[in-house]
């Protein structure tokens, strides 16, 4: 080498290697929803072309003694590249010249293709309104934010994310009244033990993964709760097999063995939540202050103290200066039955656990051994206990009553709030400057300065008015006041247009226990007028325009083509899929833009606790063909729209909340009179509006990214979503939420301001679940044997990733069915055999996967296989019956009311009964009841 140094030829290769392959590197990222994402990467750029992708490498520990984050990469971030110019990546705008879904198409111009567009909104505008347009809000960050502004600005219906792709943790918010809660990667490393329930980290968490294995090195327990023996199961000290959708009674077993070996952790379980409220014994109510005082309130509730009977329960400060009682009971005079008992909450639900929940009760409905049971809980117990939850819970038909009663285990055991201890699910919106940029109504700092103000003024009237709330109960008030027009919950809209109120009027597909059908409760909802302006804009409004930029309904959707195609499509007059790759909703559409990817275009990742970093893609390289970025289309289509406006003698129209909008003022709207004209412009204004807020580090800059790969944050951002957290802001330490609740008092934002676990609205009752309780998965599809259910498959996360080269090779390169294996043979199936899987709402065949793996009642599909993957071209999604569940469209009680991305009904696609059988052609006859709507 020209400075003298010795080097080998190892090293001379290597050197000489890399100056072959690449001539640039960047930072960048990925901008998905693969949480916990944000992983900073190198991009390797030669020819003007990314070439290669690496783990970045540069996190450093946040808490002496704890690990650090390195290297934060998966499979399918390192092999993303390889799809940037792979066979399905769209080149150019298409538009449809056959019937939808036939494959047919012509390459026309952008011109072309936004005018036609352009013309469809207007139609629909000038037939029905803004809101025929309809624009399903995507994960997928880097991709949606534009179609978001857009569909808002013209007063189009946004449909909540966190229904469309459910991974809303119901049980959550009906505990601790949120949702969105997550502790810091690294946290893990503090537990002792940890329960796989519900998740397979070794598939589909891999920056994080290391943590669980050096708490194990360092002496934690890991237990694996699943059906089926998963490829988490190496890396476990026990696996407890669990039949599929009976995880509520193996918890509650547990609780039952916790209350009488006298386990509980009192001290915790009484200041936190709600067992030692009283209740009353002739009604099974809390006992509210209404019940005992003229004018009382029916958010005031009481405990039972030891010498001075019922008193208050404080609803400002959790913390407790006596023990209140668990058992015995006490009379109480009431204004509306006289003298009535009541005893603590905690008494109701041990007779209920010793009545239902022994053990060997529970050994009979979730084949778990009773000595298994027992292990569980005295380990939970005795060492700070992690769930790291999955979203695949959210997708059974029960999973509110799986979700509260692990809770109820964790909270029996004090196992929240603490470092390295709690359940978790997922939180966005860590970054604040998003959230003010597109709020405000002028650019500049000063405006965003102005905007947290006010929001920071709503929140102190809001606490002059109830001197008992938190920040954090302020905040939930305040969403509960505007949050409603943010983003609307879908159920409505599909129950209308997309045919799915014969589903969910259907007794046979429903849970037994509800006395009433679906749509008595559905109008009981809808005339509470809990739920406007969804009800009132599904009833009056029919969708006209399909605006789909990073999502992929017709994968997505449980029903997929089977519902969507026959009720929804033919309402459509125009279908427009922005994306950078042909997907299944692409095939169907009308108009098909090619949308830029990773590295071509400047976005943030998705901003979440996890990582506690924010990084960044940069355009490093040119967009693919005639690819572009969605916030200068969704500009231009707006022009689009005022010169067409402007053409046929349109002026301005009306919005559903009674504004009144011009054409010619649209595009100003959008782009705050000129200062958002680009996505790096967007993203200036952001940065800046965070660093002003302090959620970001003084200086931080676009150019700060560049030159590091990422930002940490400086404080939390100001939005409810991140204060739902509910503790300190970690600074040189893991994160773990809940702590100003357990550490402070602060309360929670539940009715009872405690974490809840009796619910005693009226429909719960009559259904049997105002407490936690087990029940058996309805037959969603019709009476069959086999129990189907998904997952995420190897590396590979989502749709946009199936089709990568290199993660076709880690698995088999196509959809395939876990079937077992002895199952299998008694079927005549023989490995990648073809399978016909069918229900009485539709069918798909599938290559079969025989495994011993597999439980012999189960089936399994992973996620993410477009239908046109798949034999004949119907995805597993066809025999899903997208059931909600009727409780949860209870609204006006505590909690339990409608915010965006938390309380709403969503589909669920888990435990779905279905049958299979050798498929030996087009003659089979198998699956012969499908194709019903």
């Amino acid at each position: 080498m020209s400075d003298g140094r010795r080097t080998n030829p190892t090293e001379e290769h290597a050197r000489r290697h890399v100056a072959e392959e690449w001539d640039e590197a960047h930072f960048s990222t990925h901008c998905v929803n693969c949480v916990p994402a944000d992983c900073p990467i190198y991009v390797l750029v030669k020819d003007g072309k990314v070439v290669r992708e690496e783990a970045a490498g540069v996190r450093e520990p946040m808490e002496p003694g704890v690990p650090d984050m390195n290297p934060m990469i998966c499979q399918a971030g390192l092999a993303w590249s390889l799809g940037m110019e792979g066979p399905d990546r769209l080149e150019y705008p298409l538009r449809r010249v056959g019937e939808r879904g036939e494959g047919r198409w012509e390459r026309i111009s952008w011109d072309e293709a936004l005018t036609e567009v352009a013309d469809a909104i207007l139609d629909a505008i000038e037939e029905v309104g803004p809101e025929s347009l309809v624009h399903e809000v995507s994960p997928q960050i880097g991709s949606g934010h534009a179609a978001w502004r857009f569909t808002d600005v013209l007063g189009g219906q946004l449909l909540d994310v966190n229904a469309t792709i459910n991974d809303f943790h119901t049980g959550y918010l009906q505990t601790f009244g949120k949702s969105s809660i997550a502790h810091s990667n690294d946290d893990a490393f503090h537990s002792e033990l940890i329960l796989v329930w519900h998740s397979n980290p070794a598939y589909t968490n891999i920056p994080w993964f290391h943590f669980m294995a050096e708490a194990r090195y360092r002496g934690a327990e890991i237990i694996l709760i699943s059906p089926d023996v998963s490829p988490s199961h190496s890396h476990v000290d026990y696996h407890i097999p669990v039949r599929h959708g009976t995880d509520g009674a193996l918890a509650l077993a547990a609780c039952q063995v916790i209350i009488s070996e006298g386990l509980v952790d009192w001290g915790f379980a009484a200041s936190q939540t709600d067992l030692p409220l009283l209740v009353r014994t002739d009604t099974g109510q809390y006992l509210r202050q209404s019940h005992l005082e003229r004018g009382g309130r029916d958010d005031r509730f009481f405990h039972a103290h030891p010498e001075r009977g019922a008193v208050p329960a404080d609803p400002a400060n959790l913390l407790l200066d006596f023990k209140p009682l668990a058992e015995g009971t006490l009379e109480v005079e009431t204004l509306d039955a006289g003298r009535v008992r009541v005893e603590p909450l905690f008494a109701r639900l041990r007779r209920m656990l010793d009545e239902h929940y022994t053990p060997e009760q529970a050994a009979e409905i979730c084949e778990v051994h009773p000595d298994a049971i027992r292990l569980l809980a005295r380990k939970v117990a005795s060492r700070k206990t992690r769930i790291p939850v999955g979203v695949g819970i959210c997708k059974y038909y029960h999973g509110d009553l799986m979700n509260r009663s692990m809770l109820l285990l964790l909270g029996l055991t004090g196992n929240w709030g603490k470092k390295g201890a709690g359940a978790a699910s997922w939180n966005s919106f860590m970054f604040d400057g998003s959230s003010m940029a597109m709020a405000k109504t002028e650019a500049g700092v000063e405006a965003g300065k102005a905007l947290l103000e006010a929001s920071r003024a709503i929140r102190r009237h809001v606490m002059e008015q109830d001197p008992t709330l938190s920040e954090e109960l302020a905040d939930r008030e305040v969403v509960r006041l505007l949050g409603g027009r943010m983003m609307l919950p879908p159920a409505f809209y599909w129950y209308t247009h997309a045919g799915f109120r014969e589903r969910w009027n259907n007794p046979a597909w429903n849970d037994p226990d509800m006395p009433r059908d679906f749509d008595a409760y559905y109008w009981e909802a809808v005339d509470s007028q809990a739920w406007n302006p969804a009800t009132e804009i599904a009833a009056t409004k029919p969708p006209r325009v399909l605006l789909e930029v990073g999502g992929n309904t017709l994968r997505r959707t449980r029903g997929g083509k089977n519902a969507l195609l026959r009720n929804l499509w033919p309402k459509l007059t125009k279908i427009v899929c922005m994306d950078f790759r042909m997907s299944q909703t692409a095939i169907y559409a009308d108009i098909v833009l090619p949308a830029a990817q990773h590295h071509e275009k400047t976005a943030f990742a998705m901003p979440t606790p996890w990582p506690f970093i924010l990084s960044m893609s940069h355009a490093v390289v040119p967009p693919y063909g005639e690819s572009r970025d969605e916030w200068p289309v969704m500009i231009d289509l707006l022009e689009k729209i005022a010169e067409r406006a402007s053409a046929r003698g349109l002026e301005s129209y009306q919005r559903s909340d009674g504004t009144s909008r011009r054409y010619d003022e649209l595009r100003n709207l959008f782009t705050l009179n000129g200062a958002l004209e680009d996505k790096e412009s967007v993203v200036r204004e952001e940065l800046a509006d965070a660093v002003s807020s302090g959620n970001l580090p003084p200086g931080t800059t676009i150019e700060t990214f560049r030159e590091k790969g990422y930002s940490h944050y400086n404080d939390w951002a100001f939005v409810s979503l991140l204060t739902a957290n509910a503790s300190p802001f970690p600074r040189n330490e893991t994160h773990s939420p809940l702590r100003n609740h357990v550490e402070l008092g602060h309360p929670y934002p539940t009715l009872t301001r405690r974490a809840q676990f009796l619910i005693d609205h009226p429909w719960y009752q009559e259904a049997g679940e105002d407490l936690p309780c087990h029940k058996e998965p309805p037959a969603m599809g019709g009476d069959y044997p086999f129990r189907l259910s998904g997952g995420h498959s190897r590396w590979s996360v989502h749709a946009m990733n199936m089709t990568n080269p290199l993660l076709l090779e880690t698995h088999r390169g196509k959809p395939f069915v876990l079937i077992n294996d002895r199952v299998a043979c008694e079927k005549g199936i023989e490995d990648d055999s073809p399978v016909r899987v069918w229900n009485d709402v539709g069918e798909f065949v599938v290559p079969a996967r025989t495994s011993p793996a597999q439980r012999p009642d189960g089936l399994t599909v992973y996620n993410g296989f477009e239908g046109f993957l798949f034999p004949g071209g119907n995805g597993s999604n066809e025999v899903e019956v997208g059931m909600v569940k009727w409780l949860h469209l209870a609204a006006g009680y505590g909690h339990l009311f409608h915010s965006p991305i938390e309380w709403q009904p969503v589909p669920f696609d888990r435990c779905i009964f279905v049958d299979c059988k050798l498929f030996v052609g087009d003659s089979d006859p198998a699956g012969s009841k499908s194709a019903v709507s």
